[in-house]
């Protein structure tokens, strides 16, 4: 029902854009945005790259430590440097949900604008690329995004859809590198965007019976080693790493005897977008297609 609101709102402002607009968030929140957003604080990285899809990267004044897009610095992710925020004078603070979620109550406290991002899905990934192109005063384009994103996506997961489900690969996701004596690993199940992205490229998520916060969970190596994965994905988070990575998932003791080590079906993506629920990861299910049925390298 709260995304069936959200949606609706939507599709309400962007018949009549003039601020003020009333919009639901991700925290099923009412948030009135008094004007066009020229100032905004982006208090998570994820929240940058819905600005940077959108083209408007120029209305960014800040961002957190954690971030890789070039402004000034407001610190950790949590808790929120509030004074500072409140000292950059912005029209918008956009902020994740979940660890987040009790800054909000700080912010407002100062009478600041807040709005929480926190997409579980690919299509709630599409909605908040319109609900941010909503506030930010570019509905039309934001829309216009979305729809490629979307017919993008289709186009891969209509070619999936035909794989047989017995023909279909075993996946694991490691969101983390395991050193040899490391018991369980954290890795996305069912609920988490990225479990529906491994479903849309036609994989099949050995987690995906399993759940945690947002969809991640810890998964321990005896479970990984009994459901011998066909191809493991595992995310980096330094430039040019990707070998010695990949290196160290094939020489790990517990998984030599699991079919994706055997077969050398180790593949090693960008951790910054992979494990941020945003438009560019929806790119991610073409590689993952062909990384599972094309022998992608």
């Amino acid at each position: 029902m709260k995304r069936f609101l959200t949606v609706l709102f939507v599709l309400l402002v962007t018949l009549l854009l003039a601020y003020p607009i009333t919009i639901i968030d991700d925290a099923g929140r009412l948030v009135t945005i008094s004007k066009r957003p020229e100032r905004v604080i982006c208090a998570a990285p994820s929240t940058t790259k819905f600005l940077q899809y959108l083209g408007l990267e120029n209305r960014i004044i800040a961002v957190t430590n954690w971030d890789d897009f070039k402004a000034e610095k407001i610190g950790d992710l949590f808790p929120l440097n509030v004074e500072k925020i409140v000292s950059l004078n912005p029209d918008l603070v956009l902020i994740f949900g979940g660890f987040q979620l009790p800054e909000v109550a700080k912010l407002e406290e100062q009478k600041l604008t807040v709005v929480v991002l926190n997409a579980n899905t690919v299509q709630q990934i599409l909605n908040d690329l319109i609900l941010v192109g909503t506030i930010m005063g570019v509905p039309d384009k934001a829309k216009k995004l979305a729809k490629e994103l979307e017919e993008y996506y289709l186009k891969v997961a209509k070619e999936a859809y035909n794989i047989p489900l017995d023909k279909r690969v075993k996946v694991l996701c490691m969101l983390d590198v395991p050193g040899s004596d490391v018991r369980e690993i954290w890795t996305c199940g069912q609920g988490s965007y990225l479990n529906e992205l491994i479903t849309l490229a036609g994989g099949a998520n050995v987690a995906a019976m399993f759940t945690g916060p947002n969809g991640f969970l810890p998964l321990s190596m005896e479970y990984i080693v009994s459901q011998n994965p066909d191809v493991i994905i595992v995310t980096h988070y330094a430039p040019a790493t990707e070998e010695q990575i990949k290196e160290k998932i094939l020489n790990h003791p517990t998984l030599k005897a699991v079919k994706a080590v055997k077969n050398k079906r180790v593949y090693v993506y960008d951790g910054y977008l992979l494990t941020l629920p945003v438009p560019q990861v929806v790119k991610f299910v073409e590689k993952f297609y062909s990384d599972f049925y094309g022998g992608g390298k």
